[in-house]
């Protein structure tokens, strides 16, 4: 195939991709009387379909791995996310202005809640401004969860649709773009299977 035009063979006809197109490319063809496959190098690779016995199908999720790493790496970050919010959670914070000013305008006393409320060896007069670090740190850790788990169901969704066929010597693997075109490909591909082609 490459590059150029398929060429059938006497009484040969197309079967898959319908429509067929000669001015484009197609990864692959399917006839009366073969298979033929472009792999990544260009080659074709072909079957007849007299020597094809058994066809199925295949779906691998290629992505799986990193997706579980990502699942893995969002429970802790939750864990960690939720704990630091609860760990302030009903404590009086200093505003948010607080983290990008001097300190000018920072009370000179602690105030009734804060001395309440700051633990033992903690100065309560920097107890509010302690309590909003920790709510960010403990939001910021929650968003980079949810980003993991979305990131982790895209990877783990990923799937990748084969059709196998083996014959007596060879095996072909083709790969289809999705579930549709697998069972076309599939249905093709069985109903010529272990066929001779017709007498010249």
């Amino acid at each position: 195939m490459s590059r150029m035009a398929f060429a059938a063979l006497p009484h040969e006809n197309i079967l898959f991709p319908v429509p067929y197109a000669e001015n484009e490319e197609h990864p692959i063809i399917i006839t009366n009387q073969r298979i033929v496959q472009r792999n990544p190098a260009g080659a074709p690779v072909e079957i007849p379909t007299k020597e094809v016995h058994t066809v199925g199908r295949q779906v691998v999720r290629p992505r799986l791995p990193p997706g579980i790493m990502l699942l893995a790496l969002a429970l802790p970050l939750i864990g960690f996310g939720a704990y630091e919010l609860y760990s302030v959670w009903g404590m009086t914070a200093a505003s948010p202005l607080s983290l990008v000013g001097v300190h000018d305008d920072a009370p000179a006393e602690a105030t009734p809640d804060a001395i309440a409320q700051a633990p033992e060896g903690e100065d309560p007069i920097d107890w509010p401004r302690t309590v909003l670090l920790t709510r960010i740190a403990g939001i910021a850790l929650l968003a980079a969860a949810l980003g993991c788990l979305l990131g982790a169901r895209r990877l783990i969704k990923k799937k990748r649709y084969y059709v196998v066929c083996r014959g007596a010597k060879r095996l072909l693997k083709i790969e289809a773009k999705d579930e549709i075109q697998q069972t076309q490909i599939m249905v093709t591909v069985s109903a010529v299977k272990g066929k001779a082609p017709p007498p010249k």
